[in-house]
Formats: structure tokens, C-alpha cells, sequence
């Protein structure tokens, strides 16, 4: 009876643990399909950033199946692959290869973007990050006054500067190696929050510089806010006359259809492709496997992507984004 008691508990057991792991992969999956509506609640939005997570999720439980209870090992396995399948469709042409054709008078131009975090005291490691890259341009974004007081130190390696005014803690700020032409604050498609747009010219083409950084969607009214301010982002790039480099924490994810829409209407195709996801930003640093890419660069047709990646850590809750391209000679 011993034997058969515990033959009678590994069943129960494995019964019990295939049921679980089928609740967990038909979770991943329903939300995989939820982040397409999002443009219906702003709660089925946040859904569509995890892409990577119901991907690990997936193949989990897609291994697990293969030793689950027999009874239910089919749909086990069933969920977990469309579960992969949802999201590798979404995933896998990050790292395809781009077709990127440099002309021989290209010129390169290095970008470094960092979102420091406003209360991240950790200003030695931003300079040194600064030093080690050496940049062309260098945007600092939820920057205050403490912040634009360490950063004076740089201006010996990035002598051009333009900071948004009276920023008292989610400030943005450009640093150049080039002139920054005609910089000017933007309020695009609402008034609170500012986009900082400058022309820099290297060689003999002139490229329009945009940093923004839209409100994080964590209740409904800042959803609509950078809702509104992605979406009037697109006329505004399509009216510039030279080239675009838009760059920036867009609070927003790759899979999103408030993204996918920005891309298609502005032109811009985003710095990642051929590079992979780049995850930028997750809630603590020792959180990786809920790391996110909500930090951006894009850029237009004739402006050639030659390597993205990210930083090292420099005590913000985003890794700095370090994109290398090569501008037409005009």
C-alpha cells in the first residue's frame, strides 16, 4: 500500500504541476494577443512590452511538457508553442541582418543617449561613460539642476550646449562636439512637456537633432499625454528638410501599436534593427529579466546604421543607448 500511496502522490503531483504550467503558458499567450489592442485601454497597451518575457515563458513550459501528466500534455505543449510562435514572429527581425549600403563620403557620427535618472547621484559614472564612448552628441534626459552642475565637465570634450530651461527635474540636454544650430524647445501635440530640437551640420549635410521624452503610461491621462505627443512627432519630422535623428526615453516599447504607428508615419526606422532587442530599462537593476527597450533612436532612409548597443550601467534605471551611424555628405 506505501508503494502504491506513493505512485498514486507522483501522479497527483505531476497532475497538479501540468495543470499549473497549462494556467501559466494560456496566461502568456492571451496577453501575447492583448498587446494588440491596445490602442482600446491603456492596460492592454502596457501589455504589449513584454514580448521577450511570453517568449521565456513559452519555451518554459513548452519543455516542461514534454515530461507533464499525459492527460494534458497535448495542450500543454499546444499553448506553449503558439505561445513562441506569437512572440518570435515579433522578436526574430530585430536580429536579422539590414541591407545598409554606406556611400564612400559618408561621414560617421556618434550618439550617445542616457537617461540618468533625476535622483541618481552617480554623476563620476556618467562622465566616465562620456569619456570612454566619446560621443559627437551626447542627450541627457530627467536632468535637474544638480545634474547640469556635475556635467559642466564635459564641455572640454563637448564645448555645445542646449538645455531645456527652468528644468527642475525631467529636463532634457544636448551635449556637441558640432554647433548646435537654431536649437529651440518643441511642445508637440500638447504644453507640458517639451522636445528640444537643434540642426547639426557634419561635413556638408545638415541633420535635424530631436530629443523627447513622453510621460511614462502609468495612469490614463499620462497614456493620452504621450499618446498625443508621438503622434504629432510624425508631421513634425516629415516637414524638416534635412535628414532626422530622433532620439530619446519614449516610455514606449517596440511592439506597441502607438510605436508601430510612429514609425510608419514619421519614415524613421529604428537603430535596433539588425542589432536585436536591446533591452534599456527595467524597474531595479537586478530585475534583467524584465528589462524592456523603451529607450530609442531613429533615424531617416538616407542616415546608414552602422552598430547599436547599449551602456554600461551608471546607476539609472535605464542603460545608456550608444548608436554609431554614418550621415551623407549632402
Amino acid at each position: 500500500m506505501t508503494v502504491l500511496a506513493q505512485v498514486l502522490r507522483r501522479s497527483s503531483l505531476r497532475w497538479l504541476s501540468t495543470i499549473g504550467l497549462l494556467l501559466v503558458a494560456s496566461f502568456a499567450t492571451v496577453l501575447s494577443f492583448t498587446g494588440y489592442l491596445g490602442e482600446l485601454h491603456w492596460y492592454l497597451d502596457l501589455t504589449s512590452h513584454f514580448k521577450r518575457q511570453y517568449l521565456l515563458v513559452g519555451v518554459v513550459t513548452l519543455v516542461c511538457g514534454w515530461w507533464g501528466d499525459r492527460r494534458w500534455r497535448k495542450a500543454l505543449i499546444g499553448v506553449s508553442l503558439l505561445c513562441v510562435v506569437l512572440n518570435l514572429v515579433e522578436i526574430v527581425p530585430w536580429y536579422l541582418p539590414q541591407k545598409a549600403t554606406t556611400l564612400p563620403s559618408a561621414v560617421p557620427l556618434r550618439l550617445l543617449h542616457s537617461n540618468v535618472l533625476v535622483r541618481n547621484r552617480q554623476y563620476a559614472s556618467v562622465i566616465s561613460l562620456v569619456r570612454e564612448t566619446k560621443p559627437d552628441i551626447a542627450v541627457f534626459q530627467e536632468v535637474n539642476a544638480g545634474w547640469l552642475t556635475a556635467l559642466e565637465v564635459i564641455r572640454d570634450q563637448l564645448p555645445y550646449t542646449y538645455a531645456e530651461p527652468d528644468a527642475v527635474g525631467f529636463g532634457n540636454v544636448i551635449y556637441s562636439v558640432l554647433p548646435l544650430e537654431q536649437p529651440s524647445v518643441q511642445f508637440l501635440g500638447q504644453t507640458k512637456v517639451s522636445s528640444l530640437v537643434a540642426q547639426v551640420r557634419k561635413g556638408a549635410q545638415s541633420v535635424t537633432l530631436i530629443t523627447t521624452h513622453p510621460p511614462p503610461p502609468i495612469r490614463a491621462a499620462l497614456f493620452q499625454s504621450r499618446n498625443q505627443l508621438l503622434t504629432a512627432i510624425a508631421p513634425y519630422v516629415r516637414s524638416q528638410t534635412s535628414p532626422v535623428i530622433l532620439l530619446g526615453d519614449f516610455n514606449i516599447s517596440l511592439w506597441s501599436p502607438y510605436y508601430k504607428r510612429l514609425e510608419a508615419d514619421s519614415g524613421l526606422r529604428n537603430s535596433r534593427a539588425g542589432f536585436g532587442l536591446l533591452p534599456s530599462w527595467s524597474p531595479r537593476a537586478w530585475l534583467s529579466l524584465l528589462a524592456i527597450p523603451i529607450d530609442h533612436c531613429l533615424v531617416s532612409p538616407g542616415i546608414t546604421v552602422l552598430k547599436t548597443q547599449t551602456g554600461r550601467n551608471v546607476g539609472s534605471d535605464h542603460l545608456p543607448l550608444i548608436v554609431d551611424v554614418a550621415v551623407p555628405r549632402g
